[in-house]
């Protein structure tokens, strides 16, 4: 049975987004609910003097009747018409505020894949996996893509979603106030295991994010043990180098997650197991029943002295 562990870390609240953009969506809600709450109050208050005020009472006669009020008529189209207006230009206001595109702002590609995201930094060149990671107080350019089908790309604190659509790219523009770790989710059905395509956002200071891309930058470090030597031999060896990289070997395939750094990232699978020996091991013998559809065969086969091995060298890549 699975558990969500890693990628489940509490109640979400989209009502305390971290972004000025967020805010400013949030604070658009909230002025409509509270407009909404208003109106809604009044008609309730007024039917209900309506309803005592003038109900049928014993032996009353038929009331005379009243064509209309044209006074009154007018008054009450004219008022939520000029609501309407109001909320009009509030919205408008807050369309400029959350579209706003801010120069020398940091590149993201965002990729939605079945069922994973990839992370590639144009202006600072690397690529991750299912964990992005973002500077606080630096102006952010999301390009969000789809590799395969519709997904949506969906962090709570973030303040609002957008699709990744093949062939398309949406912008998100945004720039993140508060340092944390954000967990989110797709939230377009995107096939069998769509729930299990997690996202993770860091968002950190300056200088731990300046930190964190050099490390990234660098190539995955050399083997310093004979175990480790056979793990990368193990790795090189089989299929995996027909999908997935690792930077300063021959492996170089695109077609699943980059690894070069694997070992630094907190989930395995995007968000289905925590990142521990235990269970990569698990998921490299059974990832067909730890996520059933993935696009990812099972290493059951591998002997036991080949599976340790190929786990301390994936766990190494740091």
């Amino acid at each position: 049975m699975l558990v969500c562990g890693a990628a489940c870390r509490g109640p979400i609240d989209s009502f305390a987004p971290v972004t000025p953009q967020g805010r400013a969506i949030s604070d658009l809600f909230i002025a409509t609910l509270v407009l909404s709450a208003l109106v809604f109050l009044l008609v309730v208050g007024v039917l209900a003097y309506v309803l005592v005020r003038f109900r049928e009472r014993p032996n009353d006669a038929e009331p005379r009747q009243i064509h209309g009020n044209t006074r009154l008529e007018i008054g009450w189209t004219i008022a939520p018409v000029l609501l309407l207006v109001v909320l009009f230009f509030m919205t408008i206001q807050t369309q400029r505020a959350v579209e706003a595109e801010a120069p020398g702002a940091l590149r993201v590609r965002v990729i939605g894949h079945q069922w994973w995201w990839e992370y590639q930094y144009p202006d600072l060149g690397l690529i991750t996996a299912n964990e992005l990671h973002l500077p606080v107080g630096r102006p952010l350019r999301l390009e969000l893509e789809g590799a395969d089908v519709i997904h949506s790309y969906w962090v709570p604190q973030l303040g609002w979603k957008k699709d990744t659509i093949p062939g398309k790219t949406n912008d998100i523009w945004v720039q993140f106030d508060q340092a944390g770790v954000y967990d989110g989710a797709c939230t377009e059905y995107c096939g069998a295991q769509h729930a299990w395509m997690r996202v993770r956002l860091v968002a950190e200071p300056a200088d731990q994010f300046d930190a964190w891309a050099e490390q990234q930058r660098r190539p995955s470090p050399t083997p310093a043990n004979d175990t480790l030597r056979r793990g990368q031999a193990v790795f090189l060896q089989n299929t995996c180098v027909n999908c997935h990289a690792v930077a300063g070997t021959l492996a170089n395939a695109r077609v699943g997650p980059d690894l070069s750094h694997f070992g630094s990232r907190t989930t395995i699978g995007s968000g289905v197991l925590e990142n521990t020996p235990e269970n990569l091991r698990r998921w490299l013998a059974e990832v067909q029943r730890v996520k059933p559809g993935a696009l990812m065969p099972n290493y059951n086969t591998l002997p036991d002295d080949d599976m340790r091995a190929l786990v301390d060298y994936l766990e190494g890549l740091k």
